[in-house]
């Protein structure tokens, strides 16, 4: 498939136009103005869309009913990262800078330039598909009205029947990624208060210090290797085809491990890491508060500690089953515990219509065989839409790869792989049109 000069150009025009405004879930900043100009957009391109309004950032959704007889959930998120630190940035971080065949900005991989491809491919599909579109501000804060969103259209959306969330993007051989599921997620603020202020540590020996307090929660919790929380384990599951999947995988180890800055791993073996990476739940602290920890020294007891720790799931645990035991566990202790995000692991099957129909575009789009994941290492909101009974949902069509720098300063993306996805878009659209693969 070729495009036209003219249409390369409309499509970058674009491009440029969406990434040049902010649009920061974390601070708001050009949220409002990103989804009014997203609206204009996808009317001029005949979607009957609206700006719908949440307790928080709102989502731009949009129909298209073509007259078939399969409607297809494109979803995708249109807030960014915050981009500190700037002094970190070769060029202003919305200023969509074009330099050496890349296009620098904040949102250019993570999901502006994603979202943007996919609606440029609908421009050009003369299909019967109809179309539910979802956009979300919320995304990387946790999408904390998103499931209010669908409930409140969910006899609408319920009729999809299929959906595509946020692209994949290419490995690092620039092959398309297909990701079949996401991992689940338990993320809380654990805090333990002994008093009402900091005080003396002379009196360390007649008092309770939260730290210590904290440690033992943490140490009832995770041992180093293994989670401690009953029944942690009980549901998790692996099958022969799952495992078939990730053999396929060749993750050069020493490659990943340069590519995330770490000085090890804890895996040396790559099929040991990617089967970690993809098929482990697992247990992280993301930050810990207490005391003292300015310049110098100053002797306290501290009044308070605290924890942010999240918990990343695999089929078919329950994360608020997860959630009731962690709960348990803080208030043995007296500790005090807020959920900040519960959501579902989901794998949607390898031999549905929707998977088939991806694989096949993509072989056309790039003329190689795709990488196919059973689940990403991370979570996207997939849960939400499985609770409305579909069972065809599918990561994939992005624009970047693990060189982006998606959520760090130089965000980046190859302009020869944004018109690649919007290729494979359309592709996909036609394919999944057309055939039944039964």
């Amino acid at each position: 498939m070729e495009f036209s000069k003219d249409e390369l150009d409309f499509f970058l025009r674009k491009y440029q136009e969406f990434l040049k405004i902010p649009s920061v879930s974390a601070t708001g900043e050009g949220i409002n103005e990103a989804a009014s100009w997203l609206k204009e957009f996808m009317k001029e391109l005949g979607i009957n869309a609206e700006i719908v309004k949440t307790k928080g950032h709102p989502v731009v959704y949009g129909k298209a009913d073509n007259g078939g007889n399969k409607t297809l959930l494109v979803y995708n998120h249109y807030d960014v990262q915050p981009v500190d630190p700037l002094n970190g940035w070769k060029y202003p971080p919305f200023s969509a800078t074009i330099s050496n065949g890349y296009i620098f900005a904040r949102g250019a991989s993570d999901n502006k330039g994603t979202l943007i491809a996919r609606l440029l491919a609908f421009s050009k599909y003369k299909g019967k598909l109809n179309f539910n579109f979802v956009f979300e501000g919320e995304e990387e804060i946790g999408s904390i009205n998103l499931g209010e969103f669908i409930e409140s259209r969910k006899e609408e959306l319920s009729k999809s029947s299929a959906v595509i969330m946020e692209g994949a993007g290419l490995d690092t051989k620039e092959r398309p990624m297909i990701v079949l599921g996401v991992k689940g997620l338990v993320y809380v603020q654990i805090t333990v208060k002994t008093g009402e202020r900091d005080v003396h540590s002379s009196v360390a020996p007649v008092i309770k210090n939260p730290v210590w307090e904290l440690i033992k929660i943490l140490n009832e919790i995770y041992d180093g290797n293994k989670v401690k929380i009953k029944g942690f384990y009980d549901n998790v599951k692996i099958t022969r085809e799952v495992e078939e999947l990730l053999d396929k995988i060749d993750l050069d180890v020493e490659e990943y491990k340069k590519s995330l800055g770490v000085y090890s791993l804890n895996f040396e073996d790559s099929k040991e890491l990617v089967s970690a990476l993809y098929l482990s739940p697992s247990c992280n602290i993301d930050g810990i508060i207490a005391g003292y920890v300015g310049q110098g020294s100053k002797t306290i007891a501290p009044s308070h500690a605290m924890v942010k720790m999240d918990f990343r799931l695999v089929p078919d645990q329950n994360p608020k089953k997860i959630y009731e035991e962690l709960e348990r566990i803080v208030k043995s202790h007296n500790g005090e515990i807020i959920p900040m995000g519960l959501e579902k692991p989901v794998r949607t099957d390898l031999n549905t219509a929707v998977v088939k129909a991806m694989v096949s575009s993509a072989n056309k789009a790039y003329s190689k065989d795709p990488i196919i994941l059973p689940n990403a290492a991370g979570t996207q909101p997939m849960g939400l839409f499985y609770d409305l009974g579909i069972r065809e949902i599918v990561s994939a069509i992005g624009v970047g790869t693990p060189s982006s720098n998606a959520h760090a300063p130089n965000e980046n993306v190859k302009l020869e792989n944004f018109y690649k996805a919007i290729e494979h878009s359309l592709y996909f659209y036609e394919d999944y049109e057309s055939n039944n693969y039964m």
